[in-house]
């Protein structure tokens, strides 16, 4: 068979097989990458922390680019401004986060129509009892958190006092009084501002942070939207393709297998609507053209070697 396999038809038929397979091999990957692209996947860039001033204009409604930005921020929160806002899961866990006013010191002039120094919505944890509602941490706080878009209010919501449906600037602004941004910032790490913020050396959040108030559970919250999952239909392409690229290598193997079949029992390959005829001397199988008038072995070209076919029909004997 290795010798069939090395005949020039052969050899031309793999080139064509194998071409053809690299092409369905190409085609799979770039299905593969398509599949990759079509996910929504999480910026490492955002995982860096940034000022707020950096990030944020004050006035504006948050973009994209600013959206589940880590930022970090100095300020001071207000005494007695948290709201806890309810229908927060954590761990499965259907809780409240507690969201405090933090005004932040020196930035009057980034918002001159605020007409006073601005102030931040700070998420500043979670909790599963409504009832323990945490105190500020005084004096000036450093906070690292991921700065978020604001929640639309919710209407016609009755709540209990001290309670708001969503965190949104909007309607804090009024219960607070005061200018706030637009929008708000997810807490994961509270320290006093004498101490440097709690990230890395590269700037991301530090492998273990700490909030200030002991009966809060840190925020776990991820940049949104974020879609780990594989696109399927893109998949089951790429997985066909690589099938067609081998079955593409099966036909040429089929292709010399068939010729070496051919050649070791020619009368099995052979279609012939008449009688054919074994030649007992040499094992050979041989059929009568009545359009050429002439014997031919199942395994010769017609036409060739007519001379030796001719002696060797004479000693032919019908099966």
């Amino acid at each position: 068979m290795l010798k069939t396999a090395l005949r020039p038809r052969s050899i031309l038929a793999l080139i064509v097989s194998l071409g053809l397979a690299v092409g369905f091999v190409l085609l799979s990957q770039w299905q593969l990458e398509s599949s990759e692209q079509a996910r929504t996947v999480a910026d490492p860039a955002k995982d860096v922390a940034a000022p707020l001033a950096e990030v944020a204009q004050a006035g504006t409604p948050v973009t994209g680019t600013q959206a589940d930005q880590l930022v970090t921020v100095t300020g001071e929160y207000r005494d007695g401004s948290t709201v806890m806002v309810p229908g927060r899961l954590q761990d499965g866990t259907e809780g409240y986060w507690a969201v405090s006013a933090l005004t932040v010191p020196g930035s009057a002039g980034r918002w001159p129509d605020a007409g006073g120094e601005l102030t931040v919505a700070v998420a500043r944890g979670w909790t599963a009892d409504p009832a323990a509602v945490p105190e500020e941490p005084e004096g000036r706080i450093g906070v690292v958190g991921r700065y978020l878009p604001a929640e639309g209010p919710v209407p016609g919501q009755e709540l209990p006092d001290g309670q708001v449906g969503t965190v949104s600037p909007a309607q804090l602004t009024n219960l607070w009084d005061a200018p706030l941004y637009s929008g708000f910032v997810a807490a994961f790490a509270e320290n006093p501002a004498s101490a440097p913020f709690q990230l890395r050396d590269d700037g991301t959040l530090a492998r273990d942070p700490a909030l200030m108030s002991p009966r809060l559970s840190e925020l776990e919250i991820d940049q949104q939207p974020t879609d780990e999952s594989v696109n399927l239909l893109n998949l089951f392409y790429a997985v066909e393709w690589v099938f067609f690229a081998g079955f593409a290598l099966y036909i040429w193997w089929r292709f010399v297998r068939d010729e070496w079949l051919r050649e070791q029992r020619p009368e099995e390959y052979f279609y012939f609507e008449g009688e054919y005829y074994f030649d007992a001397a040499s094992g050979r199988y041989y059929y009568y053209d009545p359009e050429a008038g002439e014997y031919y072995w199942f395994d010769d070209q017609p036409g060739a070697r007519t001379h030796d076919r001719t002696q060797d029909r004479t000693g032919a004997h019908h099966d």
